[in-house]
């Protein structure tokens, strides 16, 4: 194989500086905005450990690619971010192949004459048409490809960082030419090629290079309103498929939708309904039919966190979220809305407006008991696919919480029918003692998250009331945050209760999840009968 005619090198000291700048700056744009998706970029933005990094290479026999090894340094594995679904997790797998020369230098598709006369014959595109068009001419398509070296596969040389969502694997280069950059391959899915994830992907994509790579909303029907921000410009010096510009590209799209969630917040109900509109129906605004244009439930998600972290209800944020929620015409979003201001006749009428497969019997039953009516019969098991598909988030969170604060005779008959919420409430409500979490964290397996997220709340603003708490009682916290996924959110109420003890949420991870390793370990070298109950 000819490498002379590769142009591609990988980016200098300089080059990665840069790109490491500006990924950082965009997190600190991230981080301003407050994303309605929980802050994700919490719990992705790990960084790896010097050690962990080099063991790995030591035992591989090979040195990372620099732009990618010192992304490891400084932000951690990517996969579960980057990815819509991640490989394993870095260092768990070691592969003889990771140190072998990658042997490809442009797409291992076919023979570049084969594909220009099919696509002149057809009058179409390769990769437009779908490379399974091609190779459909063919008894054997692995003919059609063109040569490697003796004894080379495609995927020497490469680290599976995860798959996109529509399956497609992409691998990083390791060595070679290409090192540190990102190929794409569906050879054994529908398409039977791998390619460089360069500008011709980004074409494909609407111009969003890892629009594939995370499950995130365009927006792209609100682009020009007044309030929308404006696109986020990338590098200068762009270098198609490198893993860096990647990140970065995909980081502009994260921070552009956060910055569009925050925008919301000037919208007045007049302008809601028409961004309502443009979503819903976007091909009324010049958008393509059967694209996804993003929705308004990740935001009205975040506008309802917000309001249950705090350690009292804020009546006019109750009243902005209910009159969004109308506003957008948010149906099935509603009446998490409504439950969380406790306007339980319009909570009625708007279950009742929804077809009858959609309703949801929790709340029926909630607002009947608290309007004085009879609730509505509701099988125990009503509560198993309980929120509906497409309600809120929070919608359980929402339900949990209201529960805990109504009044304890209505709350029984609500539990009378609904008694597959009783468990759920038994942990909501549990005290803020050393005793109580650690009976909850005994049983983590068991810990639903949302009541689990209910308890934890009411107990970090109980500790913080009563003053500085004690250590045991911060490490339990601190364990039950980890154990329920909600340290990134709840980071600054677990840091009003313990001091000055970590200096960022990743200490306070570090320290939650050693604690739960620990008792994990205790558990399991009890004798069945005492170790699960």
């Amino acid at each position: 194989m000819d490498e002379s005619a590769v142009s591609r090198r990988p980016l200098d000291g300089e080059q990665i500086d840069r790109r490491l700048a500006r990924i950082r700056e965009l997190l600190a744009r991230w981080d301003a905005s407050r994303p309605g998706d929980g802050q994700v970029w919490r719990r992705t933005f790990v960084p790896l450990d010097a050690g962990e990094v080099s063991a790995f290479e030591t035992r591989n026999g090979l040195r990372l690619p620099e732009n990618y090894r010192r992304y490891l340094l400084e932000f951690g594995d990517p996969g579960s971010g980057l990815m819509r679904y991640a490989a394993q997790p870095f260092g768990e797998k070691d592969d003889p192949g990771y140190r072998k020369p990658f042997p490809l230098h442009e797409s291992w598709a076919g023979r570049p004459d084969e594909i220009t006369e099919w696509q002149a014959e057809q009058g179409t595109d390769f990769f437009e048409a779908g490379p399974g068009e091609f190779y459909a001419q063919f008894d054997d398509p692995a003919q059609a490809f063109y040569d490697l070296p003796a004894g080379a596969d495609p995927d020497d040389g490469t680290l599976v960082l995860g798959a996109t969502r529509s399956h497609m694997l992409a691998r990083l280069v390791l060595n070679g030419p290409w090192a540190g950059t990102v190929w794409l391959d569906s050879f054994g899915y529908d398409g039977q090629l791998k390619e460089p994830a360069d500008d011709r992907y980004d074409d494909l994509y609407d111009d969003f290079v890892l629009r594939e790579f995370a499950d995130t909303s365009n927006w792209r029907t609100l682009a020009g309103l007044p309030w929308f921000p404006a696109p986020v410009d990338g590098v200068g010096d762009a270098a198609p498929a490198d893993f860096l510009d990647l990140t970065v590209d995909w980081l502009r799209h994260e921070v552009r939708q956060a910055e569009a969630e925050r925008a919301c917040d000037r919208l007045d109900a007049s302008a809601v309904g028409e961004a309502g509109q443009r979503l819903r129906s976007p091909h009324d605004y010049g958008g393509l039919n059967g694209h996804r244009y993003g929705t308004f439930r990740p935001y009205l998600s975040g506008l309802i966190r917000e309001e249950l972290l705090r350690s009292g209800p804020d009546p006019a944020a109750r009243e902005r979220i209910v009159e969004f929620a109308t506003a957008a015409g948010a149906a099935r979003c509603l009446p998490a809305a409504l439950v969380l201001a406790g306007r339980w006749p319009e909570l009625l009428d708007a279950e009742e407006s929804l077809p009858e497969a959609e309703r949801s019997p929790v709340h029926l039953v909630m607002a009947a008991v608290m309007l004085g009516a009879n609730p509505p019969a509701a099988a125990a098991a009503a509560t198993a696919a309980w929120p509906n598909r497409g309600r809120l988030s929070v919608d359980r969170w929402v339900v949990l919480h209201a529960l805990t604060r109504i009044d304890p005779d209505l709350r029984r008959t609500v539990l009378d029918r609904l008694p597959e919420l009783r468990p759920l409430l038994d942990i909501a409500v549990l005290p803020a003692t050393v005793e109580a979490l650690d009976g909850l964290l005994t049983g983590l397996v068991a810990v639903d998250r949302d009541a689990g997220t209910v308890a934890l709340v009411r107990a970090l603003h109980t500790t913080a009331a009563a003053g500085e708490a004690s250590a045991e009682l911060v490490d339990r916290l601190c364990a039950l945050a980890v154990a329920v996924d909600r340290v990134g959110e709840v980071f600054a109420l677990l840091a009003a209760s313990a001091g000055d003890r970590w200096a960022d949420w990743h200490a306070a991870q570090r320290d939650g999840r050693r604690l739960l390793d620990i008792r994990h370990h205790a558990s399991s070298a009890l004798p069945n009968d005492q170790g699960h109950r």
